[in-house]
């Protein structure tokens, strides 16, 4: 899958009021925050996150893809990593609850 470049989709989406209620839509979602935190600065395998969370592969791919959606998270190979705007959430939302 090519993605776009990372720096211009990001700024586009969050630039729009839709882009951002969209975003907090897909992380209202307990299960994908908790998703997002358990990736935090590193790389996780979807059988990881399935292993963690007691969820089924396909489970894991629906949540992936929704928060791929929400550009907090990137296919980096096999595995995930949190985008710069994950990041960011992490530090300054998730840290705060």
């Amino acid at each position: 899958m090519n993605l776009p470049e990372l720096e211009s989709s990001e700024t586009k989406w969050w630039e729009s009021a839709e882009g951002h209620r969209f975003a907090l839509e897909v992380l209202q979602l307990r299960a994908r925050r908790d998703i997002l935190k358990f990736i935090g600065n590193g790389l996780r395998s979807a059988k990881e996150i399935a292993k963690e969370f007691g969820l089924k592969e396909n489970q894991v791919t629906f949540h992936l893809a929704m928060l791929e959606k929400a550009l907090v998270v990137e296919p980096a190979g096999d595995c995930y990593r949190s985008t710069p705007t994950g990041i960011l959430y992490l530090e300054n939302v998730e840290s705060r609850s």
